[in-house]
Order: structure tokens, then C-alpha cells, then sequence
């Protein structure tokens, strides 16, 4: 498997991880057993995570899916078209305000990792042989 691929998945794996820190503080405030500046540098854990990612994954993805296919120019017109309306989305919601907001917020984030995963961070989409066109050969 492409080393970029290694990394950007276990990128989308360490968000799942900080995303599951956020609900269960989340859960544990609305039960009122929680702490809000607790949840808040989560949160803040979990922003910075994810602009390194965004960042990292438009670095690298960019030059890959350049050279897979003759749809690689559409796929990077897809990842930044819905990285810049996505993610600013998603910023708005990442507050330490009502949880059912950052709830909201971290639904769309796993929906937008399991989105990337299908259509980026692929393995029929990255990959480390050279792409055969039946019929060429």
C-alpha cells in the first residue's frame, strides 16, 4: 500500500479516536457529571488534528491523483470543492457551545472521513502499480 495512503488513513483513524473523546465528553457535560474546559481542549485537540490533516492530505493526494487516471484532475477539483465547504462547516460547529451542535458537527466529520476514504483513499484509486486501460495492451 502507497506510503501516503498508510499515513493519511492512519490520520482519519487518530480523528476517530479524538472524535470519540469529544462524544463521550460531550455525554458526560449533558449528564452533568462533565467538565467543559475539558471538552473545550478537545475540541481544540481535534481542530488542530484536523487542519494538519486537511493540509497534509491536499499536500500529498494532489500529485497522486494527478497520475492515476484520466479523472484525476476531477477528483482534485472534488476533494478541494468539498475540503473548502466541508470544513468551514464543520469549524462553525466545533464549539465547547450546545453539544448537540458539536454532535451534529462530529456526525459530519466521520460521514465526510468514511466519504474520503471512499473516493480518495482508495486503494483502486491510490495506488502503487501503474494503471492498465483494458484494451491497451
Amino acid at each position: 500500500m502507497n506510503r501516503a495512503l498508510k499515513e493519511l488513513l492512519a490520520q482519519h483513524e487518530q480523528l476517530r479516536v479524538i472524535i470519540d473523546c469529544c462524544e463521550l465528553l460531550a455525554e458526560e457535560l449533558d449528564a452533568g457529571r462533565g467538565s467543559p474546559e475539558l471538552l473545550a481542549r478537545e475540541i481544540a485537540r481535534l481542530r488542530a488534528a484536523f487542519d494538519q490533516h486537511n493540509k497534509s492530505e491536499e499536500q500529498q493526494l494532489r500529485p497522486i491523483l494527478r497520475e492515476v487516471d484520466s479523472f484525476g484532475e476531477v477528483r482534485i477539483e472534488r476533494m478541494v470543492s468539498e475540503h473548502v465547504d466541508e470544513h468551514g462547516a464543520m469549524r462553525r460547529r466545533f464549539t465547547a457551545g450546545p453539544t448537540s451542535e458539536l454532535r451534529d458537527a462530529l456526525v459530519m466529520l466521520r460521514e465526510h472521513l468514511a466519504t474520503e476514504e471512499r473516493y480518495f483513499l482508495s486503494t483502486r484509486v491510490v495506488r502503487d502499480d501503474p494503471v492498465v486501460v483494458e484494451g491497451s495492451g
